[in-house]
């Protein structure tokens, strides 16, 4: 399959990422676009190589076609037999790394080169049948908490600032249910204790540890590839909800990206990094701390209020 705007070349450029999930389709779309500009064809490769949501077979499958088409016609397999590519081994600089979902030709690539395969797209559409028979629907995306003490990463929303934006979203419409999207099993509980029964979610693996899910083990079958599987069914449950509630995270950019309309509520939560006074774990954990209780709690540079809701849709409609 060949999509829009990538011809075939004789140069070959292999992208091999091994990151999480929507880390990577950052990186496979910041290469097609160079691929694109330099007149080479792009093959992703996550056969020869693990990524964090490998699909472990005998014999080996490429990851990449377990979730989505791959980027050109080209067959991998022939391609790594002939030997004849390149690896592209560097971090695209065609797109920001933070706020890239308002950037017009990133979502333009995005939808040119992302295309779900035929068993994802039927693994998602059958939530989103689910989903819509909710009603209108205000998403809401909490990290998980390994993510407050991720050094050089931003800080992620404090639940107080969740809730508040929740509130504030609720008032300016009237949703019928809210969805979350969390693997953090606490922030779930949380949010459920103060909004009850309006409050539904899919059903994804969660945890309460200070622990990326994707360096767990489980035996769980095929547990790195359905924990790929289910946050990007997540993200299109966000995606096509009416309303969102986010700090920054891949998955809340890349929901927007996915929907390519506004929002009629979509309140945005920015923080500063986990390790603006020290990046050891102590130091953040003390500085979290001490950020809790004190400077996010008031709108300003540590809860900055981002607004992009669609200013066209009336209050309460």
């Amino acid at each position: 399959m060949s999509f829009e705007g990538l011809a075939v070349s004789e140069e070959v450029v292999l992208l091999r990422p091994a990151g999480a999930m929507f880390s990577s389709l950052w990186h496979v779309v910041g290469f097609t676009k160079w691929c694109k500009s330099e007149g080479k064809t792009p093959l992703v490769d996550i056969l020869t190589v693990r990524s964090m949501n490998t699909f472990r077979s005998v014999p080996a499958r490429n990851s990449w076609t377990e979730y989505f088409h791959q980027l050109s016609s080209l067959s991998l397999e022939e391609v790594l037999e002939s030997g004849e590519y390149s690896i592209y081994d560097r971090r695209p600089v065609s797109f920001a790394v933070h706020d890239y979902s308002g950037d017009t030709d990133y979502r333009e690539t995005f939808h040119q080169t992302i295309k779900l395969s035929p068993r994802t797209q039927s693994y998602i559409d059958l939530w989103l049948d689910f989903l819509r028979q909710e009603g209108d629907v205000l998403g809401v995306h909490m990290r998980g908490t390994d993510m407050k003490i991720a050094k050089s990463h931003l800080a992620p929303p404090t639940t107080f600032q969740t809730l508040k934006m929740v509130d504030m979203a609720l008032g300016r419409r009237n949703f019928d249910a809210i969805f979350v999207a969390s693997e953090d099993e606490r922030e779930l509980a949380k949010i459920r204790k103060r909004y009850g029964k309006r409050i539904v979610t899919s059903d994804s693996f969660r945890t309460h540890l200070r622990q990326k899910m994707t360096r767990m083990e489980s035996p769980v079958l095929q547990w790195p590839y359905l924990l790929g599987l289910q946050v990007l069914r997540d993200t299109w449950m966000l995606a096509h909800c009416e309303g969102l509630v986010s700090g920054h995270s891949n998955v809340s950019e890349h929901a927007q990206v996915i929907r390519n309309r506004p929002y009629s509520v979509n309140l945005q939560i920015r923080r500063p990094r986990v390790d603006i006074f020290g990046s050891s774990k102590a130091a953040i954990i003390a500085t979290n701390f001490l950020r809790d209780i004190s400077v996010s709690r008031y709108e300003g540079k540590d809860f900055k209020i981002v607004d992009k809701s669609d200013n066209d849709v009336p209050p309460g409609h």
